[in-house]
């Protein structure tokens, strides 16, 4: 991360897609907390290694590897967070110091952090305690995330049928033998699922 950008961060400080941990110990259970809330929201990026204040306090140096590698066995653990993400930290040095970047996208789908529900409240984790918050919730990320709604009333005429020689082309780049490449533009269609 550029020193520059990160200063700004730590300026504005905490908002509600930013949240400073100090973590000298690694992570613990705050920072699964602000995971899980960030992928059932908008997504955001947490940086360990900073105080509540935007102060730089650091992770300890020979500790950063083992901490990095910690955060990606927890959220590939189903017992932790469900279901599990594939997230990658990263560390960077700002003033001397290692800083641990956790950028969080938003996730189509709810995520439970040991079996509780977390939503971003402004600068604050809440715990979901009510089934009707909860059901607002999936609904909330239905209506988000598209790529499983159904769209009745789109017809042939709506597609881009001349971006399926791009899509050949990409999918035959990447696997001579794909599929796709001997597939008239309707079995593509079929064979994406749409």
């Amino acid at each position: 991360m550029d020193a520059k950008a990160f200063k700004i961060i730590l300026k504005k400080g905490e908002t509600a897609s930013v949240e400073f941990k100090r973590c000298r110990e690694g992570a613990k259970d705050d920072t699964y907390e602000t995971i899980c809330s960030f992928l059932n929201r908008f997504g955001g990026d947490i940086y360990l290694g900073v105080e509540d204040d935007g102060s730089v306090s650091g992770v300890p140096p020979d500790a950063v590897q083992n901490f990095i590698e910690n955060i990606i066995n927890m959220l590939g653990n189903p017992e932790v967070i469900f279901p599990t993400v594939h997230i990658q930290p990263e560390s960077f040095e700002y003033e001397g110091k290692n800083i641990i970047h956790i950028h969080v996208p938003p996730s189509s789908e709810p995520h439970s952090y040991k079996r509780t529900y977390y939503d971003r409240v402004g600068k604050s984790d809440i715990k979901m305690k009510s089934t009707n918050v909860i059901t607002s919730m999936f609904m909330r990320k239905h209506d988000i995330h598209t790529e499983e709604k159904i769209y009745s009333h789109i017809r042939d005429e709506d597609l881009r049928f001349d971006l399926f020689t791009r899509i050949k082309i990409r999918a035959t780049t990447r696997q001579e033998d794909h599929p796709w490449k001997n597939m008239s533009d309707k079995e593509i269609i079929r064979s994406a699922g749409l």
